[in-house]
């Protein structure tokens, strides 16, 4: 059995249990709703969530560097990054992939030994692991700057019309 062969063939199954592991993550009325209509408009998060990891599929699948899965990626992570998650909650679904392809594979060929024929899917899922958690990092890290730079401006202005600013600060 050729694991490329399977991966491509059972793609929109593996898909569809990808996209759910990321949904399975937030409480119940989220997840309906996400799960729920697959339009652009009407669901924007649930249609990035499902659109993006087809296409992080499709670049694993191709053996092209996983760099190449970057705006996807992002695309999903920024979501999860405003949405203050914990990294282990934001990023689950990445390794959670190796787990929806060994039970896929197990259930197709349940005498198969599916550990080594796995090595180096697992091995590429890591390293999209790897890539999903800095991009993760540098959303979070933006959002803190942002809010940093709001609490200075707030504050600045607070000072400004409290007349508290010395004439040079203003000035400079």
């Amino acid at each position: 059995m050729e694991l490329q062969k399977f991966l491509t063939d059972n793609h929109h199954a593996i898909c569809a249990q990808w996209a759910e592991a990321i949904i399975k993550t937030y409480p119940e009325e989220g997840a309906k709703f996400f799960s729920g209509s697959s339009n652009q408009f009407a669901n924007p998060v649930g249609h990035t969530f499902r659109n993006n990891v087809e296409r992080i599929y499709k670049i694993l699948l191709s053996q092209a560097d996983v760099a190449e899965c970057s705006t996807d990626l992002d695309g999903i992570l920024r979501i999860r990054a405003v949405q203050g998650f914990a990294p282990s909650v934001a990023l689950s679904f990445l390794p959670a992939l190796k787990e929806i392809v060994r039970r896929q594979l197990e259930k197709a060929y349940p005498a198969e030994q599916p550990d080594s024929m796995l090595y180096d899917w697992n091995t590429r899922v890591d390293r999209l692991t790897m890539l999903g958690f800095d991009l993760y990092m540098n959303c979070r890290e933006l959002l803190w700057k942002q809010k940093a730079n709001q609490l200075y401006s707030r504050t600045h202005k607070l000072l400004e019309r409290a007349n508290l600013l010395k004439d040079e600060e203003v000035a400079g």
